[in-house]
């Protein structure tokens, strides 16, 4: 949601509807940031509660931006003329949830108006199964604005959509995923933007869990887990480091964090929670062979091109689960796993 802003020279007078209070500042209009404060006021105590401070982002709660990509792919952020003010006072009674990052390389920002994505260029077949239809009104609104979707995902009382501006052709018929976002919905209306920090960090898709969080992913082609997006009791959202480790089939089992673990220590770990190694059946392959000599007698299948994927097979007390490794490494590292619940 805009916030309502009153402008005299170089000083501003904004609302903060959220805030319940009114906030003075002086701001350097090149860099688009917020420089001094020149008054914190409560409209509740009616006492000033700050004053010539210097203010982050996060006090303020608005939206501006470095140089750099963020600025050039969210474009302009604050409207300093009448007609903006107008459209602003006219969503004033509309909430807007208080966000927060935790995840270094990904920005969560409360975006009310999402701009049309960049020019498409084709979609190569390897991108086939990363988009997907819309589901939701939410979803529908971004794909008319050109955006690729990959992924929804429903987030307390809002719905969470992931989408692209490129899906290009990566390594062994890989899919990567470019101008990723996640965006945070109520009901139609925008309320709020995940993006990669200067490129840094690449977003791909999203996925519901069992506890009510929403897993993001990144857009390279191993498809890592980078955080959960998640609603806290008193409406605000947070985007979460990965725990460390995951509840599985409604609490009966646990999946411990083994992403990029070698398989010879990931298998450690999962025996510890309660996960059984299930023996493969043999076989002729050498790179199977190789692993079951070394005791990882788990190993159900290996790709012999490409990324070098292998396949391991467990059972516990809430169902069964497959790992998955990439690389020929003596040790490959584990990309992904999957719960098939009892």
């Amino acid at each position: 949601m805009w916030p309502v802003v009153f402008k005299r020279d170089a000083a501003f007078a904004v609302v903060l509807p959220d805030r319940s209070c009114l906030f003075a500042m002086r701001l350097d209009l090149q860099r688009r940031k917020p420089m001094t404060t020149i008054s914190w006021t409560s409209r509740q105590s009616g006492r000033v509660e700050r004053q010539g401070k210097q203010t982050t982002r996060e006090e303020v709660t608005m939206r501006w931006f470095d140089r750099g990509s963020g600025a050039a792919v969210l474009g302009a952020v604050l409207a300093l003329n009448l007609a903006a003010a107008g459209r602003v006072a006219a969503q004033a009674q509309q909430s807007v949830p208080r966000v927060e990052s935790a995840v270094t390389d990904l920005r969560f920002v409360p975006l009310s108006d999402l701009p049309r994505a960049p020019e498409r260029r084709a979609m190569p077949d390897a991108c086939n199964d990363v988009a997907v239809p819309a589901r939701s009104e939410a979803a529908r609104s971004v794909a008319e604005r050109g955006w690729s979707i990959t992924g929804e995902a429903a987030l307390g009382r809002y719905r969470a959509v992931s989408f692209a501006g490129h899906l290009g052709r990566g390594p062994s018929g890989t899919c990567l995923i470019g101008d990723g976002n996640v965006g945070v919905f109520d009901g139609q209306r925008l309320v709020a933007l995940i993006y990669g920090r200067d490129g840094a960090q690449r977003i791909g898709r999203i996925g519901a869990r069992d506890d009510g969080t929403v897993r993001i992913w990144d857009g390279d082609g191993q498809r890592l887990p980078v955080g959960d997006l998640t609603m806290r009791a008193d409406g605000s959202l947070l985007l979460a480091s990965l725990p460390s480790e995951d509840t599985v089939c409604g609490g009966r089992g646990s999946v411990p964090a083994i992403t990029t673990m070698p398989i010879d220590k990931a298998r450690a770990a999962l025996i510890a929670k309660g996960w059984t190694p299930v023996r493969g059946a043999p076989s002729p392959d050498s790179r199977e062979q190789d692993l079951a000599r070394q005791g990882i007698i788990e190993v159900d299948s290996c790709s012999g091109t490409g990324l070098a994927y292998c396949a391991f097979a467990y059972t516990g007390p809430a169902g069964r689960l497959s790992v998955t490794t990439i690389g020929d490494a003596e040790m490959p590292e584990v990309s992904a796993y999957e719960v098939t619940c009892r």
